[in-house]
């Protein structure tokens, strides 16, 4: 791995970082560098959330291109097949849990995680999470789902004192939805295809402005319908990113890189996730002294900066034409920029807009 010293120092400072390296051995490598550089495995307590690959190919990777494991290990594994296949004989140490949960079903991973974060406070390691990897997330449930679920995630990890890693393979992923995820991370480290380019790139937003900077919002962005070809073509390529698999060949990544993503909406009514939302951003006060302007400016600093506009609705019980009304003047204003994602608006406060609400692909916005 190789980041200069500023680099560094910045990812030192981050709670949640985004690697964005290949679906191959070569991306699965850094993932694993990424966690070893950050704290001496030694000195670390390791939740790794896994999709396809089981624990035990982790674990064996693990020593293969680390070596000994961290000093404390568990698995939130996000795939309900049992198997007997194991990688190089590799069996899961006494001591290291497993749980199992429903790859369709993410928020189902933040309790055992949460519990997993709590057992480990005070025992004078520094926590690590890793989930390998947001494509696969991205292949089981819609966009929405899956910005909620990592929304809450990252503020559970800041909250725990943590440092939270996510794998991405931005050559499978649409642009818009690569730097729409972005948002939601302190830091963001691209790794080229060999592995021998490391660099840190800045994340959107000014995000010293608020403490709670990951609390970005959920968006209202659908997903289309996705199709066998992407699916089939990324669980090969995950099944081949540990022991000894080789990268995929050009076809492979070209055809990945250039089919549809998924269009239909997965319903999330979980009561974890709604009782998480109500828990961590306050109801909006009603303020006689405040104009409408400025509530609505105070609801998007609540929610860091930037929000869906179906929420503006909701927290402030106005109408949907209503609000569309204000953020229009207060858009002519300069005070806030709406960017049409999918079937819904994101609302930015001014000085928060990521680079793709100036970009050509900004669609005029839609009463939502």
């Amino acid at each position: 791995m190789n980041i200069d010293t500023s680099d560094k120092r910045q990812l030192d400072e981050s709670s949640n970082v985004l690697l964005l390296a290949p679906l191959t051995p070569t991306g699965n490598r850094a993932c694993l560098e990424l966690l070893a550089s950050t704290t001496d495995p030694a000195r670390a307590n390791v939740a790794a959330v896994t999709y396809t690959p089981p624990p035990e190919t982790w674990i064996s990777d693990w020593r293969t291109n680390v070596g000994d494991l961290p000093a404390e290990l568990a698995f939130i594994h996000a795939n309900t097949v049992e198997t007997d296949e194991e990688s190089d004989g590799t069996e899961v140490p006494p001591g290291v849990s497993v749980a199992r949960v429903d790859p369709n079903q993410p928020m189902d991973i933040i309790a055992p995680l949460s519990e997993q974060l709590t057992r480990w406070e005070g025992n004078g390691n520094q926590t690590l999470v890793s989930v390998q990897t947001l494509t696969v997330l991205l292949e089981y449930v819609d966009f929405d789902t899956a910005f909620r679920y990592l929304h809450i995630l990252t503020h559970r990890v800041q909250a725990a004192d943590a440092i939270g890693f996510y794998h991405m393979d931005p050559d499978i992923h649409d642009e818009e939805t690569v730097n729409t995820l972005k948002t939601l991370f302190d830091a963001v480290v691209e790794v080229g295809n060999d592995g021998s380019e490391w660099s840190v790139a800045e994340t959107y937003g000014d995000r010293s402005a608020t403490s709670d900077h990951v609390q970005s919002h959920d968006t209202d962005v659908s997903v289309p319908d996705s199709g066998e070809g992407l699916f089939s073509s990324v669980l090969t390529s995950v099944s081949n990113l540990f022991s000894g698999s080789g990268d995929l060949d050009g076809a492979d990544r070209a055809n990945a890189a250039e089919s549809p993503v998924g269009n239909e909406a997965v319903e999330s009514s979980s009561s974890d996730d709604q009782s998480v939302r109500e828990s961590d951003v306050e109801q909006f006060p009603e303020e006689a002294m405040l104009t409408d302007e400025d509530r609505i400016r105070e609801l998007l600093t609540r929610y860091g900066g930037r929000m869906k506009q179906a929420d503006v609705t909701e927290e402030t019980d106005w109408s949907k034409s209503t609000v569309s009304r204000k953020l229009s003047k207060m858009e002519e204003k300069g005070l806030i920029t709406r960017v049409q994602v999918g079937r819904g608006n994101l609302v930015f406060l001014s000085g928060y807009e990521p680079e793709t609400a100036k970009s050509p692909f900004e669609q005029e916005t839609t009463d939502q």
